[in-house]
């Protein structure tokens, strides 16, 4: 299960590699675009309206795998003790947690102002960043500019800024053990030179 699904495009690379996958995502209109995403794909995978605080309240079944993907987890509506019980809660025994983050020991000694996600002729999108002590606020603006159309939208969010030693701590506190890697390669995390911090917890 994704539990932070948003517009459904890992769950559209995750079915494609043969997985039985599963959607869910708090916002109606992630998960419209999501649906019409796995339509457009004509792929079999459900999607449902949850709270990755609740889950349990939404789903009976138990789960494999559960991801939660580019800093989700990390925004400042959830409990995130709160979150990773729930998460907990509907997880095989022998199951996993992934979560991942763009925010490092290393990333925050020198933290970003932008990023500049995707850049082609139809469409860009970019990342601004602020920061205020553990909190950093991410504007999003989207730009379309096809021909005949010049449109932009923004959102905002806001994330916690939670690093390696932090994570440890927390996962000890909901009876979780954690493998951390630096990126997708899976090399380790060092704090020293990893741009990414991604973490497979278990069932302790």
């Amino acid at each position: 299960m994704d539990c932070a699904c948003g517009t459904g495009k890992d769950l559209v690379l995750f079915n494609s590699l043969g997985l039985d996958v599963t959607g869910s995502d708090i916002s109606d209109s992630m998960l419209n675009i999501a649906q019409k995403r796995i339509d457009e794909n004509k792929a079999k995978i459900s999607v449902l309206k949850a709270d990755y605080q609740f889950l349990e309240n939404t789903f009976s079944k138990k789960f494999d795998a559960i991801v939660c993907l580019s800093s989700a987890i990390n925004e400042t509506e959830f409990d995130v003790l709160k979150s990773l019980k729930s998460m907990k809660n509907v997880l095989n025994d022998h199951g996993i947690i992934i979560f991942d983050q763009g925010q490092t020991d290393m990333s925050m000694k020198n933290p970003p102002l932008y990023s500049l996600e995707v850049n082609n002729r139809d469409f860009s999108r970019l990342y601004t960043m602020n920061y205020l002590e553990n909190i950093m606020t991410v504007n999003i603006f989207d730009l379309v500019h096809t021909e005949g159309q010049n449109d932009m939208n923004v959102n905002i969010f806001k994330i916690k800024i939670r690093l390696y030693d932090e994570w440890i701590k927390i996962l000890n506190e909901v009876n979780l053990t954690g493998e951390f890697y630096g990126n997708w390669d899976l090399l380790p995390n060092k704090k020293t030179d990893s741009k990414r911090l991604i973490v497979v917890a278990r069932k302790k």
